[in-house]
């Protein structure tokens, strides 16, 4: 999908593998977070670019199997407590959705300053 940002947080032993957080919808029906474990980027066809956004402690990390919206460490905790985009008659952003994920790991210490910025400057189409 043209636009759209995602934060993956990669497996220590394996960086094309990891764990892909990110709202998934429409405007119509609104967005709904998701967690897909064991993403991997190796194997996609899409088109990627990949933005280093941060370096995470450990404990803000764990790796689990399967997917879906129930949360298993903070980072996960952290984007559900912002909520998706709903339903609109404009154009929804998970773009800012995600901003407003990442200043409140920011805000909590999970993330450095500098990746609000590396957001901001990341290419969004």
């Amino acid at each position: 999908m043209a636009g759209t940002i995602y934060v993956v947080i990669p497996h220590v032993d394996n960086a094309n593998v990891g764990k892909l957080i990110h709202a998934s919808g429409d405007a119509a029906v609104g967005f709904q977070i998701q967690f897909e474990r064991n993403y991997n980027l190796g194997a996609t066809t899409r088109r990627h670019q990949i933005v280093p956004l941060a370096q995470v402690l450990d404990h803000y990390v764990l790796d689990v199997k399967g997917d879906g919206t129930l949360r298993h460490d903070y980072l996960e905790q952290v984007a559900l407590s912002i909520p998706a985009p709903g339903r609109s008659s404009v154009s929804a952003s998970t773009a800012t959705w995600l901003r407003q994920v990442v200043a409140a790991l920011v805000q909590a210490g999970a993330m450095g300053q500098e990746s609000l910025q590396i957001v901001d400057r990341t290419p969004k189409n």
